[in-house]
């Protein structure tokens, strides 16, 4: 089953289930509301649909591997994560919204003020509150744009949010007796969801597996790419090549949070490395500061960006530091080939000095004819496009690299028919 059909049963089902559990309560709420019946009745289902929606959010936040891998790998999960998360922020926006417009056109004012937490009612002012806090972190996350790991500090009061919507659903009156069914489906989520943010976020870093490591290499590649390898792991760290990790290195200066890496393979037993550009505040600062012998913790594999799963004909197009996956894949090749496998590699870059490990692809064109290496600098021939892709019919093509070149070449290919069960890329944007 494709990862995009799972994704919508999913929803579909979270969305279906409690709709169908409040309609089994008949409820009967239109004259205490002073509202016709079609108001309370679509105020009560966005309420429901929205509430689902942001407790399954947090429970597709925990990287837990089972989830990982139904989705397909950790960043098709994220994109659904960060997608329910913004449709959940809508439905429940939706909610209070719908009945606070009973009052138009007759009382603008009224019909505003119900929307803050101003109301005679506790449970209805710690709804109003939730709302809001959801509105000010998707304010910081869609428009004010925060460095990551400020974001992420923001973030942790998610926590807070679902636990005033908890209260505020079971606050308000009869809750329990006019709606029992879907009151026992709702302690379920709720449960659910408070969970696995407690998990994400007070006990993932003590239950999770970290392996320790130490800064064995730095190679400067040019001013803004290094290659890092690590190495003298006490544990028997297994991977499969194209897959990525989060990487914590441990001193003074560096910031503790975890970033996301490619394991570009290793050319000796025990030793892993990865390329690191200098692209924010993060990346600025791990190349002033990192220095041999410095600890990493590593958490993963994660990932299912794996040549293996495609067909025998098949097209990788990496760019920039976004080549990492293929150097990991053309160091498999080398150890092992795969019986009647065909490569068109093309390696986009702004200049043929930017083509880190260049050699190591040549090398391996040399002794597996099926593999052939195009080289696309920009700054000769201007950025790749679909139509430069050398007979993608009835291949699987891997992508990664910059989200603008990913997004021109889905357009591209799009407009050549190349169907998309047939396209696998790596997004890294959901960090």
């Amino acid at each position: 089953m494709k990862e995009k059909n799972r994704s919508l049963i999913l929803i579909l089902l979270v969305i279906v289930l409690p709709i169908f559990l409040w309609a089994l309560s008949f409820p009967q709420t239109t004259i205490k509301h002073n509202a016709y019946p079609i108001i309370v009745y679509s105020s009560q289902i966005f309420a429901v649909i929205g509430f689902s929606l942001f407790a399954l959010s947090f429970m597709l936040s925990t990287r837990i591997k089972a989830i990982e891998i139904y989705f397909g790998g950790l960043d098709k999960l994220y994109r659904v994560h960060h997608t329910i998360g913004k449709l959940a922020f809508f439905m429940l926006l939706i909610h209070p919204i719908v009945l606070a417009v009973r009052w138009l056109p007759e009382n603008v004012e009224k019909t505003l003020w119900y929307l803050l937490p101003v109301h005679r009612k506790l449970e209805i002012n710690l709804g109003s509150w939730a709302l809001l806090g959801l509105f000010t972190l998707l304010l910081f996350t869609l428009v004010i744009r925060l460095p990551y790991d400020k974001w992420k500090i923001m973030h942790k009061f998610m926590g807070l949010f679902i636990i005033l919507g908890t209260a505020h659903v079971f606050g308000v009156d009869n809750f329990y007796q006019e709606k029992p069914f879907l009151a026992i489906y709702f302690i379920i989520i709720a449960f659910l969801g408070l969970a696995a943010f407690m998990y994400k976020a007070i006990f993932h870093k003590w239950t999770v597996k970290k392996h320790s490591f130490k800064v064995m290499e730095i190679n400067r590649l040019n001013k803004e790419v290094m290659e890092v390898t690590l190495g003298e792991s006490p544990f028997d760290f297994d991977y499969i090549p194209g897959q990525f990790c989060f990487f914590q290195f441990i001193k003074e200066g560096i910031s503790m949070e975890s970033h996301p890496f490619t394991i570009c393979g290793s050319s000796k037993e025990g030793e892993i490395s990865i390329l690191v550009k200098s692209l924010g505040d993060y990346t600025i600062n791990l190349h002033k500061r990192l220095g041999l012998n410095t600890p990493a913790l590593v958490e993963g594999p994660y990932g299912c960006f794996d040549y293996k799963f495609g067909k025998e004909k098949q097209i990788w197009i990496g760019g920039g530091v976004g080549i990492a996956p293929f150097i990991s894949w053309c160091r498999d090749l080398k150890k092992e080939s795969v019986s009647g496998l065909e490569v068109d590699l093309y390696y986009c870059v702004n200049n043929e000095t930017e083509a880190f490990h260049l050699d190591e692809f040549q090398k391996l064109e040399k002794v597996m004819p099926s593999f052939q290496v195009n080289l696309s600098c920009s700054d000769k021939t201007g950025f790749i496009k679909g139509g430069d892709i050398k007979d993608t019919k009835n291949k699987t093509i891997f992508i990664c690299g910059p989200k603008e070149m990913r997004s021109a070449l889905l357009k591209d290919f799009k407009a050549l028919k190349v169907l998309k069960e047939n396209i696998i890329f790596e997004d890294f944007d959901f960090i």
